[in-house]
């Protein structure tokens, strides 16, 4: 495919075609994803998982194979926050493995929080993080319910990305949220507030700086300006 006559027919099918551009999906923001995970009632083991999902998610910029790849062993929790040994990704093809540091916050939105409300109430102490959790069937009348049953294996990436379209449904936000919207906002929010792109780029773990310029979205462009405080 690298050969001149390959090249050539391939950019002139690209510059063809009607919508040339990816359909990107919609970024889940910070102030959409705190929506979401506020709108998650209850303490019960589902909606303290879910929580954990979207807030650490989002804290990582994680891609839904790489939440859904963690394991117990790849984390270290302390006072100040939480460190994150990815082992394997798709901006890591060496397999040499990433750290990845949060910051422990103070509000109710904080991500090591949220992680460890989810491994205390799902009584994890090692493997996968994040798991499918069972219904226990309706109890007969006068019999305490039963605890749902926290599966041994971990969610599969899709059931990641169905859990992300799910809380963003129940809150009522629009747009087209996928597995990837948690990844975008983050980069996202970081644009708007003023990131320049190298700290996205180390932030987000791509293996260039154009890559990253893609996921900025229009508003933090306009914000970003040069012109926008002489205009």
């Amino acid at each position: 495919t690298s050969h001149p006559l390959v090249s050539a027919t391939l950019a002139g099918i690209r510059r063809e075609d009607d919508d040339p551009a990816p359909r990107q999906k919609t970024a889940l923001t910070w102030d959409r994803l705190t929506e979401a995970v506020d709108a998650i009632q209850g303490q019960d083991p589902v909606a303290v998982r879910d929580r954990a999902i979207l807030l650490l998610g989002f804290a990582g910029a994680f891609r839904r194979s790489e939440l859904a790849g963690l394991e117990v062993s790849d984390i270290v929790t302390d006072d100040d926050g939480m460190r994150i040994r990815l082992r394997r990704s798709k901006g890591d093809p060496a397999a040499k493995g990433v750290l990845i540091g949060i910051p422990r916050g103070i509000t109710r939105n904080c991500p090591v929080r949220a992680y460890e409300a989810w491994i205390k109430i799902a009584g994890i102490e090692a493997g996968p993080v994040f798991r499918r959790i069972w219904l226990a069937p309706v109890s007969r009348p006068g019999e305490p319910p039963a605890p749902p049953k926290i599966g041994a294996g971990a969610l599969s990436d899709r059931s990641v990305a169905d859990i992300i379209r799910k809380r963003c449904g129940a809150a009522g936000l629009e747009g087209d949220f996928s597995g990837h919207s948690l990844r975008r906002g983050a980069i996202s929010t970081g644009a708007k507030d003023g990131y320049d792109l190298l700290e996205l780029k180390r932030f987000s773990r791509h293996r260039s700086l154009q890559i990253v310029e893609t996921y900025i979205d229009e508003a933090s462009i306009k914000e970003r300006h040069p012109g926008k405080s002489r205009f």
